[in-house]
């Protein structure tokens, strides 16, 4: 399969920027969008695809041009950064670019579940993308720095560290 040229650089608003709206995700959380880039899916960027049209998977899936959507090049650039190579041989490459785009799978999660607002629903994640929140959560916990999800507004830590108190002071 043959895939359109993507763009040289990440929309204003891909997901895989730094700078881009932390919780912003559609309906996949962060982990199943890691889930389809272990299993070698093509992503597209959402500025290049009609989600309104019924048929927009299978023309994408096709990719029989341009007009079918574009490869998300935010997505390109995250797997060049963490020097992963696609399966696919026919997938456009990019340069790496860590200033702009996430560098590892720890910081992708991190930045959108750390989000007090998110546009996704945990309870209606594909089992892939649920092992890869437990894969990416026990990496961060190993690293000493365990994601602070957000839930409801609050913040729910999977670790929470207590300063000892002196005597005598009151809390």
């Amino acid at each position: 399969m043959t895939y359109a040229d993507p763009t040289k650089k990440p929309c204003s608003d891909c997901p895989f920027r730094r700078a881009s709206a932390p919780g912003w995700l559609g309906a996949g959380s962060p982990e199943s969008f890691l889930d389809c880039i272990q299993r070698g899916e093509p992503l597209p960027c959402h500025q290049t695809i009609d989600y309104e049209d019924p048929d927009w998977l299978r023309k994408w899936s096709a990719q029989g041009g341009e007009s079918d959507g574009r490869m998300c090049s935010g997505f390109l650039i995250f797997m060049a950064n963490k020097m992963q190579a696609p399966r696919d041989k026919n997938f456009p490459r990019l340069p790496p670019d860590q200033a702009a785009v996430f560098s590892t799978s720890i910081e992708f999660v991190r930045h959108h579940r750390e989000a007090a607002v998110r546009s996704w629903s945990d309870e209606e994640q594909a089992d892939g993308a649920l092992i890869h929140r437990e894969i990416v959560k026990n990496a961060a916990e190993r690293m000493g720095e365990p994601i602070v999800d957000f839930r409801d507004g609050r913040v729910t830590p999977a670790k929470r560290s207590r300063k000892p108190r002196r005597k005598g002071t009151r809390t």
